[in-house]
């Protein structure tokens, strides 16, 4: 589960002005303030990225020249890493359980967050991973009362120990398929929790009838039924990776006349949309030899794990082609341009 740990960004609007400054512009001012833009990014880019979160507070000024496009290269704009440990299967999703290790990407060995997550309320009761996104994590924490357990919503960010807890959704843990955390610092501040709500199971698979979605800017959960109209089940027992991307939540799914599928819901629970994923059944599936459990719609086919994720501001899709053996000859990468035409264009094509 990867984590890019970073502060919520200001909408456009609050951006601060990044004109290059001279030291005659500010002649009243103490040195300090005096510095040129460059100088100031160069100094900038000397400060561990954890301070550098810190120095956003600092001024307007100082935020817009640390988000600004152009020195985005010369700043270490993420603390970026992994949180991995033991995975359970609750529900039909796939959950880290606490305390987990952190793994960072950068050259620094120690973990620039803390992975006992003992800021949580009540961190000393049983705590589930559920979701990353942008660096922010959802939680799904643990208390019993009166002899009957039951669980709430937390998102928190590790590299600030901030966190809130979230109302409850009023759906019964039955009647929810999985649950996803949304999160586009450079959209908006506000992050967003979907509940995709099941109406029937087969096998390992959900049948999606609808979606909750918490907004933190709202505070308050939304319910809508799904506009999709053919059945659509959401692949709980391969790749679980989502992608949060122009306000539109994307993940996996599986559907009777596309197969395997990319489906998506908006944040607002209006926008329903589903596209076939590249290669068809030919590239996607492979003959299984062990049938699934009985009343699965999909036991006679398995998914080739083909994954998605976000790049360069893209959707993108991974999978393996495969010969009439099923064996994997090539890996293939391909990208999504324009929802509305929903063409992938082969981006990579890697020989294995």
């Amino acid at each position: 589960m990867s984590i890019v740990a970073d502060l919520p960004r200001p909408r456009e609007e609050g951006r601060a002005s990044t004109r290059a400054r001279s030291c005659s512009d500010f002649p009243s001012r103490t040195p300090a303030e005096r510095l040129t833009d460059d100088l100031l990014v160069g100094i900038l880019s000397r400060v561990p990225a954890k301070e550098l979160c810190r120095c956003k507070c600092v001024s307007k000024h100082w935020l817009g020249l640390i988000h600004h496009p152009d020195h985005r290269k010369r700043l270490p704009q993420t603390l970026a890493g992994f949180f991995y440990g033991s995975i359970t299967n609750i529900t039909g999703q796939r959950v880290v359980e606490l305390p987990v290790q952190f793994s960072s990407l950068s050259t620094d060995v120690r973990s620039p967050v803390g992975t006992s997550f003992t800021f949580l309320p009540n961190h000393h009761l049983p705590v589930d991973l559920l979701d990353s996104c942008n660096g922010l994590l959802l939680c799904r924490c643990y208390h019993v009362a009166d002899g009957v357990g039951t669980f709430h919503y937390l998102v928190c960010n590790p590299a600030t120990e901030k966190w809130v807890v979230l109302p409850n959704s009023g759906n019964d843990s039955s009647q929810v398929a999985t649950t996803f955390l949304g999160f586009d610092p450079a959209l908006s501040p506000h992050f967003h929790v979907f509940e995709l709500v099941q109406q029937h199971k087969y096998g390992e698979n959900s049948d999606i009838s609808g979606v909750t979605v918490y907004s933190s800017e709202t505070g308050e959960w939304v319910s809508k039924e799904k506009r999709w109209s053919r059945a659509t089940w959401f692949a709980s027992r391969h790749s679980s990776a989502t992608v949060f991307l122009s306000g539109l939540l994307f993940f996996r799914a599986l559907d009777l006349e596309l197969h395997d599928c990319v489906a998506a819901v908006d944040a607002k629970g209006e926008i329903w949309m589903k596209l076939r994923v590249p290669g068809g059944q030919l590239d996607g599936f492979v003959q299984r030899s062990i049938l699934g459990a009985p009343g699965d719609p999909f036991d006679d086919f398995d998914l080739a794990y083909g994954f998605i994720q976000r790049s360069q501001g893209r959707l993108h899709y991974a999978n393996f082609q495969r010969d009439k053996d099923g064996v994997a000859v090539r890996l293939l990468v391909y990208v999504l341009e324009n929802y509305q035409d929903k063409q992938w264009i082969l981006k990579h094509s890697i020989e294995t």
